[in-house]
């Protein structure tokens, strides 16, 4: 009889980057280099902007940003849905960081469609 060996460890790692003046820290799990992001936080000044995850891990699609009160981030009562993590990232870094006066005119130019 062959004994078979373990699958490897899988990780869940932390990144962190700067963006915008903003740090992004990721919640990566990485089986076997197959890496899915299963959630990600954005901070401004010691703040929480707001947080993003991936109701899709396996295709890491369908992504959602939630705001720092709790909600998702909503237009016009529709919800914000990035096509990526990167987009969810410009949302959190550039849009919800603008002057409170801005938001909701940024938040609608970004998710209009293309005319």
């Amino acid at each position: 009889m062959t004994a078979t060996p373990d699958p490897p460890e899988a990780e869940v790692v932390a990144r962190s980057s700067t963006e915008n003046g903003c740090t992004v820290t990721s919640i990566t799990y990485d089986p076997a280099d197959a890496q899915q992001v299963l959630y990600g936080t954005v901070i401004r000044d010691g703040v929480l902007v707001g947080s993003y995850y991936c109701a899709d891990r396996i295709r890491q699609q369908d992504w959602r940003i939630v705001t720092a009160d709790g909600h998702e981030l909503a237009v016009d009562g529709t919800p914000v849905r990035p096509s990526d993590e990167g987009s969810a990232v410009i949302v959190l870094t550039t849009i919800l960081t603008a002057p409170a006066h801005e938001i909701d005119r940024l938040l609608r130019d970004a998710t209009r469609p293309p005319r």
